[in-house]
């Protein structure tokens, strides 16, 4: 089964969809190595106007599949920060596409996966979902860019606040915060961001892509902010509080750290 679908319509819009339903739609290794070859066919063609990213059945993302981030733990410290910021790249290459990244954000948007909406350029969700940063709650360092794309997109005290405390908040809070641009439901989420992709179109391709461009921004600290995720990361996968955090998620139950 392929963990990665995508389309390219005749307008040259085209839909990724995440396509582990089981799991939640869990970020893996492999469905990482599907996602960066379904980006680059994608910069090869000369058609492409604008990318409209979700997620099979009822969610968006889980985040990093806990398989994964649990095999980690057996894995020294260089090889996981190596790997993770290749794990990051495999995602967030579509930001190299200079074209419009809209996430139609269909259900739970989690972790890693909320990120990776965060890496869009628009954000438009259902009113049932259910957005959160919960890295700490798994006693690890936020990745995927959470450290760069949040701030950026609600401020650095509302920023903190989330990737702080870990919590689960609603499509309107997130939409109150500024993270999200449409709140819609369910049934209408393909039209809105049709419409949306629509109102792009009848712009200036060359004009939107300089635009792009400038929103976001200067790649360095972007790449810094990755480095230092993955350190981070690195770091917690060998130690006490990861392993309480997964336990703890396997549990169905909070973590019980202690200092």
């Amino acid at each position: 089964m392929a963990l990665v679908l995508h389309s390219l319509d005749a307008q040259g819009i085209a839909t990724i969809t995440l396509n582990d339903e089981a799991n939640l739609n869990a970020m893996s290794d492999e469905m990482a190595v599907e996602f960066a070859s379904t980006i680059a066919t994608l910069k090869g063609s000369s058609s492409l106007r604008a990318v409209i990213l979700t997620g099979a059945g009822k969610a968006f993302s889980a985040g990093g599949h806990l398989g994964m981030l649990e095999a980690k733990r057996a894995k020294p410290p260089e090889e996981n920060r190596r790997g993770m910021m290749a794990f990051y790249d495999s995602f967030l290459c579509m930001r190299d596409l200079n074209v419009p990244l809209i996430a139609a954000i269909n259900g739970a948007a989690v972790g890693a996966g909320l990120c990776v909406a965060c890496a869009c350029d628009i954000r438009i969700a259902t009113s049932s979902a259910k957005l959160g940063f919960t890295f700490l709650k798994l006693g690890l360092h936020p990745g995927m860019g959470a450290t760069y794309f949040v701030p950026r997109i609600v401020g650095p005290s509302i920023a903190t606040e989330l990737l702080l405390t870990g919590r689960i908040i609603s499509a309107d809070e997130g939409f109150r915060i500024g993270m999200i641009s449409k709140v819609c439901q369910a049934d209408s989420l393909t039209q809105e961001c049709a419409a949306i992709v629509q109102e792009t179109l009848s712009c200036g391709p060359e004009a939107s892509a300089q635009l792009l461009r400038t929103m976001r921004g200067d790649p360095l600290p972007l790449r810094s902010a990755l480095e230092h995720e993955a350190q981070c990361q690195s770091i917690n996968y060998a130690g006490p509080e990861f392993a309480e955090g997964v336990t703890a998620m396997r549990e169905k139950r909070s973590g019980h750290f202690s200092k």
